[in-house]
């Protein structure tokens, strides 16, 4: 008798942890990815202010970086190997960003099938 009532109460329990384990993980992985997407968010600024730094204060110092000092490069300026770091940085966090605005979507309409599933087990 008792292990008969066990074996239902198991039974009713496993959908909803599972349930449960299913709305963690993917709480955990929308997280994630805004937890990167802000971190390559820090980076792409933080290599955008050392750029800046570092050209003004070789203008300060009156020196000349190695990418102004090749004329023939036809140089804009600026470093190229920073520009394509803060370029990549950039769209990084972009596609972070697109994949967080599919994520919250997601997480609204799987709202709506959970409250869904939970009114046809009330039933």
């Amino acid at each position: 008798m008792a292990l008969s009532g066990f074996a239902s109460g198991a039974l009713v329990a496993a959908p909803m942890a599972a349930v449960l384990t299913w709305l963690t993980v993917t709480w955990q992985q929308h997280v994630d990815v805004r937890v990167e997407r802000d971190t390559a968010v820090v980076r792409a600024d933080r290599a955008a202010f050392d750029a800046g730094f570092k050209r003004d204060w070789q203008a300060m110092a009156g020196r000349r970086t190695e990418w102004e000092a090749e004329p023939a490069s036809g140089s804009t300026g600026c470093d190229p190997k920073a520009a394509a770091e803060l370029a990549r940085l950039r769209q990084r966090a972009s596609e972070l960003e697109q994949r967080l605005a599919g994520s919250s979507a997601n997480r609204a309409a799987d709202a709506q099938e959970l409250r869904a599933l939970m009114k046809e087990n009330d039933r």
